[in-house]
């Protein structure tokens, strides 16, 4: 009983993390397709099919971010956290400013791209069995990886080429293509401190 609680609670929190606004940071945009690309680089063995193979991967990720971050929206927020009393004795507030994205219904679709490929390439190319316990234990796997990102580096992940290709080419398109769309993403994920009131126009194109 206690493990299926466990699991429901995890998809729960998956579903509805995409459809609220998170801070962008650069451990989740950055460091995931870094250390992927690095795991895939570590294990790739050259052959004509493979570079085929990877490709594909690479055309397929492209897509599928492109898609995502086509209805992805962005936006400034700006969170009072401490304050400081002025000559008249009156609270002013600090304002903090965090750029948020929600990916929506839209990233889901993506995601579950990405899985269902996965699944495929694992019983035809790596010739895994596929049940309907492997199938369920892949995507809680997916899932435990975007909600606990540190999961994602642990050992027992991937261990072929191709399907730490599939998730580092995956995660760099959207995070190089949120970049392009998007001024305010673009700032956060390349280091620039200062912010442009770009907010509501990204609100406005986003709909």
């Amino acid at each position: 009983m206690f493990i299926p609680l466990i699991v429901a609670i995890v998809f729960i929190k998956f579903i509805k993390d995409q459809f609220e606004f998170s801070a962008i940071r650069w451990i989740s945009y950055w460091f995931i397709p870094i250390f992927c690309l690095y795991q895939f680089a570590r294990t790739f063995t050259w052959s004509p099919l493979n570079v085929l193979l990877t490709v594909g991967l690479v055309l397929v990720a492209y897509l599928v971010g492109h898609y995502q971050t086509a209805h992805t929206q962005v936006r400034l927020e700006e969170t009072g956290s401490q304050y400081f009393r002025d000559a008249t004795g009156q609270e002013v507030p600090i304002y903090r400013k965090v750029v948020t994205a929600q990916g929506g219904r839209h990233y889901l679709y993506g995601w579950l791209i990405i899985l269902v490929l996965q699944i495929v390439i694992e019983g035809t190319y790596l010739h895994e069995v596929l049940t309907v316990d492997h199938v369920f234990e892949a995507t809680y796997k997916e899932v435990l990886a975007d909600v606990l990102i540190f999961y994602r580096f642990s050992g027992g992940r991937h261990s072929s080429w191709i399907l730490w290709g599939l998730t580092a080419f995956s995660s760099l398109s959207y995070t190089l293509l949120l970049a392009h769309k998007s001024p305010l993403a673009n700032r956060v994920l390349f280091g620039k401190k200062k912010y442009q009131h770009v907010a509501e126009n990204e609100d406005r194109n986003a709909h």
